[in-house]
C-alpha cells in the first residue's frame, strides 16, 4: 500500500512558527514532525509515499528528498491559501489506483497507532479514533453504532459523540474508487473549502460502511496553534518516548 500525507496548510494559526518553513518541518525533539511518521511507515516496508505540498513546499520537498530513502511522489496544491484538505486529497487520487493510507502531516503520534491500523483486519475503510479523549467543540468527531462510524463532524455535540478521528486512515483496494467519486461530490456540492471527512461522510450516507480502530489511549496530538506545538514538545514528546 502507498501512503498519501497531506501537507499542504498554511499553518496561519501557528503564527511566526511557520513563518519560514511549512507545519510538517516543525522540529519536535530536534526532528520534525514529518520525520517520526516517515520512520514509522518504513519501518512497516511502506516506501511509495505521495506527499501533497503547499506552503512552503519546495523546502518540504528539498528535506525528504535528502534525508529519506523513499518512492516519493510530489503534488503541489498551488492554491493551498484558497482551499483545504479535501482538495489537496482529491488531487492525490490520481496517484492511487490500490489501497493507500491518508496521513495528515500536521499530527505527532505514538507509532503504534499506525501499526494498530496497519494490522487492523478490517476489510473496510478504517479511521483511526481516539475514544478515550475528553472531547470539546473543535475536535473532528465520530458517533460509532454496532462498530461503524455513523457521522464525523466537527459538529457533533462533544456529549453525542463516542471519538475523535486523529488524522489517519486506511483506504482498502474496494474503497479508492468510491473515495474518490465522493470526493467529487462534496466539491461538486460544498466546494474545495471544507474537509475531507465531508467525503467520509458522504460516503456513509450513500451506504458504504466506514469502521474505526482505536488508539488504545496511546498519545498524540494535531498541532495547530503554539500551545499545541509547545504542548507537544513538552508533553506528548516525552510520552512517547517513554513509551516506546
Amino acid at each position: 500500500m502507498k501512503a498519501v500525507i497531506l501537507a499542504a496548510g498554511y499553518g496561519s494559526r501557528l503564527g511566526i512558527f511557520t513563518k519560514h518553513i511549512p507545519k510538517a518541518l516543525l522540529s519536535i525533539g530536534n526532528k520534525p514532525i514529518i520525520a517520526y511518521m516517515l520512520k514509522t511507515l518504513k519501518k512497516h516496508g511502506i516506501n511509495d509515499v505521495v506527499v501533497v505540498t503547499g506552503y512552503k513546499g519546495h523546502k518540504l520537498k528539498k528535506y525528504l528528498i535528502k534525508n529519506f530513502d523513499f518512492d516519493f511522489s510530489f503534488i503541489h496544491n498551488r492554491y493551498y491559501r484558497r482551499t483545504n484538505n479535501i482538495y489537496s486529497l482529491y488531487l492525490a487520487m490520481d496517484k492511487v489506483d490500490s489501497g493507500f493510507y491518508i496521513i495528515n502531516s500536521d499530527v505527532l503520534s505514538h507509532p503504534k497507532i499506525f501499526e494498530y491500523l496497519h494490522k487492523s483486519e478490517k476489510k473496510e475503510l478504517t479511521l483511526s479514533v481516539d475514544t478515550v479523549k475528553k472531547l470539546g467543540e473543535e475536535e473532528m468527531k465520530v458517533r460509532i453504532q454496532n462498530d461503524r462510524i455513523v457521522e464525523i463532524s466537527k459538529e457533533i455535540p462533544p456529549d453525542d459523540a463516542n471519538g475523535e478521528y486523529i488524522g489517519f486512515a486506511r483506504v482498502p483496494k474496494r474503497n479508492v474508487n468510491d473515495l474518490h467519486e465522493h470526493l467529487e461530490i462534496v466539491i461538486r456540492e460544498k466546494g474545495k473549502k471544507v474537509f475531507y471527512e465531508e467525503a467520509f461522510q458522504s460516503m456513509i450516507d450513500s451506504g458504504i460502511k466506514l469502521c474505526y480502530e482505536s488508539t488504545r489511549g496511546l498519545p498524540w496530538i494535531e498541532i495547530d496553534t503554539p500551545y499545541d506545538l509547545m504542548i507537544a514538545r513538552k508533553e506528548v514528546f516525552k510520552r512517547i518516548r517513554c513509551s516506546t
